[in-house]
């Protein structure tokens, strides 16, 4: 199809444009994961034979051919198994690696003549090849016998560098069907666009301004000011990342491509657990797959199971960077643990899981681990809330745009917990309603975005991951 022509070329020569290194990172994990992937399935044990070998068996008939036939399908079982480990520690290691070496040069300033910088996309596309050979492995979908097909899953660019982490097996039913261009699929897509750049600008643009002049001067600014860049944080990022992704799936929209939700309003979550099911529904969902489950998930004794949790989400720190292991495992803790911290009273049980999920983005707003439980610990030392609160204009923003964010947090809060019904609302708008939605956004962002100056998309918080 041209459209799937079109946007393999603009895959590439976007990726392409952030470096040739950028290019053949991703090419070799692509080429190996494709190979690897053909040969497992040509491996595969015939279902002929098979059934061939089970009536000899009844029959008490064991002969030569049937123990040939045997021998070769556990033969290739075992090649299969070893193509599979062999394909997923290449991989796996190159981005490990990479994750090693940024944290010991910003650590320990090891190899500092030369600059470290994570391939864009790395972290994303390598769970995704992952998930690919792993499910091909399974027999859960059948390998991609065209290179360009595959290769176009793997570079989708509008998810390349910020997710969500996707399925081969959906993809290719939205990538390769026949596609075309309706008017109501670029409204929706454009309402989508620009939600997510109001998200992105009028909201984490000004929150960042905050959580930066706090977090920058770390000898001034700590207990209340602490706590309060914590619980922004927690603002800016949800703003950050699920705006990106709201423009990931907008753009997909208006060509056609219906992408999964990332997202389910996260900060109304009454636990930990439940915080993970909505937050980075793509990560947990890959993690729960092809991390916990395979590990034993809740297969085995109670302890085993708590292990397995926690081992988990150490590994989820992990993705995001050696910086944040601590970070994983402390959510891992609050997931095995968190029934004890559970009210009979929904709006606490929100506030109590909001107040955790914020103190523990601290480990993402400072730059190191001592630093952030510093900071933490500040927070039940130094109570300077009456100073913090007299001085909350010299923290970056001026009353005006205090009011802006104030009002469009709010906006974001009720939106969240009306989410179904005001999208049904505006889907169901005719054609005026919609432009006129289309151009109330626009003005917003046009008129109360915060700019730098230019736009990139690696002034996305997760596109750093």
């Amino acid at each position: 199809m041209l459209i799937n022509i079109l946007l393999l070329i603009l895959s590439i020569g976007i990726y392409a444009k952030f470096g040739i290194s950028n290019l053949i990172y991703i090419l070799f994990s692509t080429i190996t994961t494709y190979i690897a992937a053909m040969v497992i399935e040509r491996k595969k044990i015939n279902k002929g034979n098979a059934l061939y070998n089970v009536n000899n068996v009844n029959e008490g008939n064991k002969n030569n051919e049937t123990i040939e036939v045997e021998a070769k399908n556990n033969q290739n079982k075992k090649h299969r198994k070893w193509i599979l480990i062999l394909t997923i520690a290449i991989n796996a290691c190159i981005l490990i690696a990479i994750k090693i070496l940024i944290f010991g040069q910003a650590k320990y300033n090891l190899l500092s003549t030369t600059n470290i910088i994570a391939p864009l996309g790395i972290s994303y596309y390598t769970l995704q090849v992952i998930s690919y050979i792993v499910d091909v492995y399974k027999g859960k979908i059948e390998a991609e016998k065209n290179f360009f097909k595959y290769l176009l899953y793997v570079m989708y660019f509008p998810y390349l560098f910020i997710g969500p982490i996707t399925r081969y097996e959906d993809m290719k039913k939205e990538l390769f069907k026949k596609k075309s261009i309706k008017l109501e699929n670029i409204y929706n897509g454009a309402i989508r666009i620009l939600w997510g750049l109001t998200k992105k600008f009028v909201i984490a643009g000004r929150v960042g301004i905050l959580i930066n002049t706090i977090a920058t001067d770390t000898s001034n600014y700590k207990g209340s000011y602490a706590l309060l860049a914590m619980l922004l944080y927690s603002v800016q990022l949800y703003a950050d990342f699920s705006g990106g992704i709201d423009i990931v799936i907008g753009g997909s929209k208006m060509l056609g491509i219906n992408l999964k939700e990332n997202f389910d309003s996260p900060y109304l979550s009454q636990s930990i657990k439940e915080f993970w099911r909505r937050w980075h529904i793509a990560l947990s969902s890959w993690l729960k797959d092809y991390i916990y489950i395979p590990l034993g998930g809740n297969r085995c004794s109670k302890i085993r199971n708590k292990i397995n949790v926690i081992i988990t989400f150490v590994i989820s720190g992990f993705w995001h960077g050696i910086n944040y292991l601590l970070w994983g495992l402390m959510h891992g803790l609050l997931v095995v643990y968190g029934k004890i911290l559970k009210t009979k009273w929904k709006p606490l049980n929100i506030l109590i899981t909001f107040l955790l999920v914020s103190v523990l983005w601290s480990f993402f707003i400072w730059p190191d681990t001592i630093t952030s439980l510093q900071m933490i610990q500040s927070i039940f030392t130094n109570f300077n809330y009456v100073e913090m609160f007299t001085n909350f204009q010299n923290l970056g923003l001026n009353l005006e745009n205090i009011i802006v964010l104030i009002t469009s947090v709010l906006a974001l809060i009720i939106f969240d917990i009306k989410k179904d019904k005001i999208i049904n609302k505006i889907k169901n708008y005719k054609l005026e309603g919609k432009i006129a939605v289309i151009g109330t956004l626009a003005l917003i962002v046009l008129v109360f975005g915060i700019y730098g100056i230019g736009f990139n998309v690696s002034e996305f918080i997760y596109s750093k991951f």
